[in-house]
């Protein structure tokens, strides 16, 4: 009897116990939220107004273990030109730190039809967006067709490259779809350029395939002053 009612109390504590740190962690000032750093971005006042439009928890005053982190991120990452967001909380100090990190661009789309005021840039991995920042020194993309084709051309353009290797997108200093979606790329692997035709319609592998081909044929002594390659065919490339 005398365990059973010893059992029972140490439930009825742990119980009690339980409830007044869920309290003190969710609702109480206990460990509230003192202050937030938002870094990695000179664009504090945006990522700040979009917090708040999205109604987010992080509010001086709000308790900690209300603020779910994954939600804060996806809030900001909203922002086409943010890459990710990293929020962490330090319950000691009640700071809260928002690490944001922007997207880069590699190129700029130099068309000015897409009825946008704002420059629209692409990564490295494909993505496209506008950004409250100005870039220079861009590789420069254009399409030769506006509306429901042009996105047709802007779709191929981002998956050609972010299947590109790091050191082909670096010499990259333009990009065209011509005719029949023929991929032409400038580069400054020769001076004054070189132009690289990379074909139509490449897959992953293909581009794999052609960069390896690409890169063997300059580093070969008797194209040293070539202008152009055809990929085309990848397995019979074409130099002048």
């Amino acid at each position: 009897m005398q365990s059973r009612t010893r059992r029972t109390f140490w439930i009825l504590f742990t119980t009690l116990l339980l409830a007044a740190l869920a309290f003190g962690l969710g609702w109480s000032k206990l460990f509230a939220l003192e202050a937030v750093s938002i870094t990695g971005t000179n664009q504090v006042k945006l990522v700040e107004a979009q917090l708040k439009a999205a109604g987010s928890k992080l509010v001086i005053g709000q308790p900690l273990a209300r603020i779910n982190p994954k939600t804060e991120e996806n809030t900001v990452t909203n922002l086409e030109w943010i890459a990710s967001a990293d929020l962490s909380r330090n319950w000691w100090t009640g700071r809260v730190t928002l690490h944001i990190t922007p997207r880069i661009p590699i190129a700029v789309y130099a068309d000015v039809n897409a009825g946008n005021s704002s420059p629209r840039y692409l990564a490295k991995n494909g993505v496209e967006f506008s950004s409250p920042q100005s870039f220079s020194n861009l590789a420069k993309i254009s399409t030769i067709s506006i509306g429901a084709k042009s996105k047709g051309e802007r779709k191929a353009i981002a998956n050609f490259v972010a299947n590109l290797s790091t050191e082909i997108v670096a010499a990259m200093t333009g990009l065209e779809i011509a005719g029949n979606d023929v991929i032409l790329m400038e580069t400054n692997f020769r001076e004054p350029t070189l132009t690289i035709t990379w074909g139509a319609r490449n897959s992953a592998a293909d581009i794999e395939v052609k960069g390896r081909v690409l890169m063997g044929l300059l580093a070969l002594p008797e194209n040293k002053k070539i202008t152009e390659i055809d990929l085309s065919i990848a397995d019979s490339p074409i130099v002048k």
